[in-house]
């Protein structure tokens, strides 16, 4: 197949129809063989808030819990291939700062609750349809179809509490909630303790209309972290006024979180039967309930970072607490209670994600970079790494000299608990962008862990390492044909640019031409055709050496837009696919945008060329037909 089939000069392809369910099987399996040969792993990268909905059951935010969901949408992703999706952490949001990275409690995000269960039988009807039916009618940005936080966080409020209103006045008359009444009991039996100070904690955020707890009054700050007689007296008898007061809003936290849990349950027994494994994703950062709850465990003024990088020049100040390094580990090297913390957060993850986990910056769990809070910008002298700045006045005394010192919190927590749930540290993938230090290097190679490579950062697919995964981006970055776009009209207006885009030409041309190519006429057409260079870019994933691809879902569906910008919040997390999204993948495809995979495949299996291409003639028929029927 020569590459000027697809050259400017050719006739736009038509992509008319979807595969029938007679082709979808047929069309799996010969993907799957495709993926065999070439030794890959194919995941998707999904936030639950994206996921398109019904339109009758469109609450304004989406979830990988929905009934659509579990119907159509998981479905479609396992006919694609699919076998892992990573969503992001599962922790409850703040309305004001959406970011699933900076969660609010350590609860899990009842904005992934599927209302439209509550309507059933399954629940007892416990949530009326007229309730659902004025929250999908009212809802805002029905047009660009993007999350509202506010609307959202307002409606499920008020929703939730209907369904639980309901659901304790027919708990002793109706069979059926009586026996979800039972239940009920037994979760808060089994969570309360847990579970108690982040109700808490929401509660006196309210009181306090802030949850900036550190400027509550001295009793809520130190609600448990009483030092003397007279305080805990204080703070017992707080705890007590809080429980009296508030009981039915603890209860309902409780009850909130129940069906939060066992919708996650009832999805994932769902996807594993449809071959798909969820793969969570854990934020570097503390909570605040954590912060307030564990005070004594965590460095005063002192704030996780990041440095001057490819984000930032200036460095990003997060604001994340971070874990005094001498609670971490005792002198015998038992676990002290910041390591107890750090243990219980990463087992209870480890347990929910049968796919393994996502480490947001494991940078920060092995050299982290820090600052001090009192100061307004971050200078040499009042920030640095935390692990690696033995003559910092700051920091010295928390200096490691070994890469056994360096890797212990993986070596001793984060990857003990995922071998508690049956996972190995092949099932953890490290995100690694930004500042590698040497120690981190060091610690990366000598554990043999799964880093990032990004191809947006000029990464090159060949060089990447096969216990990578490799992308084209994530949710930090713009989607693949921005990307595209941006990188040809730079191209056309400065010759360094220019130039940059014919080197990265040169190279996708060398890593994934084929025996038929003139690859002369093919590196050209990479180099002047958008349309050219991205399939080239696609098909760089496959022609590496990393076993494990991800894909974004703006790429894969040929959605041209911007999930998230680092550093801001104006417009970020927001964007939805939308509802049809089936058809949306079918309209992207017609204007050449998006993933067609089987001639992905197909073009990276005959880059290998010789005994492989000859082996597979059969495949290579099978996924060339495919990707024509995609064409017809």
């Amino acid at each position: 197949m020569k590459i000027s089939a697809i050259s400017s000069n050719t006739k736009t392809l038509n992509f008319s129809r979807r595969l029938r369910e007679e082709e979808k099987q047929g069309y799996t399996e010969t993907l799957k063989q495709g993926l065999k040969v070439l030794d890959k792993e194919l995941g998707i990268i999904i936030h639950n808030s994206t996921t398109p909905s019904k339109e009758i059951e469109n609450t304004g935010i989406g979830s990988l819990l929905s009934e659509n969901a579990r119907a159509n949408f998981i479905p479609l992703l396992s006919t694609h291939g699919f076998s892992k999706i990573q969503q992001e952490p599962d922790n409850l949001r703040r309305s004001w700062n959406p970011s699933p990275y900076s969660p609010l409690t350590n609860g899990k995000n009842i904005y992934m609750i599927p209302l439209e269960k509550l309507t059933t039988g399954e629940y007892a009807n416990i949530l009326p349809l007229s309730v659902l039916n004025h929250i999908v009618e009212n809802r805002p940005n029905k047009e660009d179809n993007k999350v509202d936080f506010n609307y959202v966080v307002d409606k499920y409020d008020k929703a939730l509490n209907v369904a639980y209103s309901n659901f304790l006045r027919r708990s002793s008359t109706d069979e059926k909630v009586a026996q979800l009444a039972s239940k009920f009991e037994e979760y808060k039996a089994q969570n309360s303790e847990e579970q108690e100070p982040q109700a808490i904690f929401e509660i006196l955020a309210r009181e306090h209309k802030t949850d900036d707890w550190k400027t509550w009054n001295k009793t809520d700050r130190n609600l448990y972290n009483a030092k003397t007689e007279k305080q805990t007296k204080k703070t017992d008898a707080r705890l007590s006024e809080i429980r009296e007061k508030y009981a039915r809003d603890i209860d309902f936290y409780y009850f909130k979180q129940m069906i939060a849990e066992r919708e996650i349950e009832a999805a994932k027994a769902t996807n594993e039967e449809a071959g798909i494994r969820i793969l969570g994703d854990s934020p570097i950062a503390f909570t605040p309930v954590e912060e307030w709850q564990n005070q004594g465990i965590f460095l005063k003024d002192i704030a996780l970072g990041c440095p001057p990088d490819y984000f930032s020049a200036d460095g990003q100040r997060w604001g994340f607490a971070v874990i005094d390094p001498e609670t971490i580990f005792n002198e015998d090297g038992s676990l002290g209670e910041g390591g107890k913390l750090m243990q219980k957060r990463y087992e209870k993850m480890f347990q929910s994600s049968s796919g393994g986990a996502r480490i947001d910056h494991i940078i920060g769990l092995i050299d982290p970079f820090v600052y001090s809070t009192k100061e307004n910008k971050m200078t040499p002298e009042n920030s640095g790494r935390l692990y690696s700045s033995p003559n910092h006045k700051m920091l010295g005394k928390y200096a490691k000299s070994t890469d056994e010192e360096y890797a212990a919190i993986l070596t001793k927590i984060v990857i003990p608990a995922a071998e508690k749930y049956g996972l190995t540290k092949d099932d953890i993938i490290c995100e690694d962008l930004g500042e590698v230090t040497e120690p981190v290097a060091r610690v990366m190679k000598n554990l043999q862990l799964s880093g990032i490579s990004v191809t947006q950062f000029d990464y090159r697919g060949r060089d990447t390492a096969p216990e990578k995964v490799i992308m084209l981006g994530s949710h930090d970055n713009p989607s693949f044909i921005e990307y595209t776009q941006g990188k040809f009209n730079a191209a056309e207006t400065n010759e360094a640019d220019k130039e940059k885009l014919a080197e990265k030409a040169h190279k996708l041309a060398m890593d994934t031409y084929t025996e038929d190519d003139d690859f002369d006429e093919y590196e050209e057409n990479i180099s002047k055709n958008k349309k050219d260079f991205m399939l080239a870019s696609f098909v760089e994933l496959f022609t590496s050496p990393a076993k494990r691809i991800q894909v974004f879902f703006t790429d894969f569906f040929g959605i041209g837009k911007t999930y998230n910008k680092p550093g801001e919040t104006e417009d970020c997390w927001t964007l939805r696919m939308p509802d049809d999204i089936e058809g949306e993948y079918e309209e992207n495809l017609r204007n050449e945008k998006g993933f067609n995979l089987p001639e992905i495949i197909a073009r990276a299996i005959r880059h290998k060329g010789g005994k492989v291409s000859k082996e597979n003639k059969e495949l290579l028929a099978n996924l060339d037909r495919y990707a024509d029927i995609l064409k017809e």
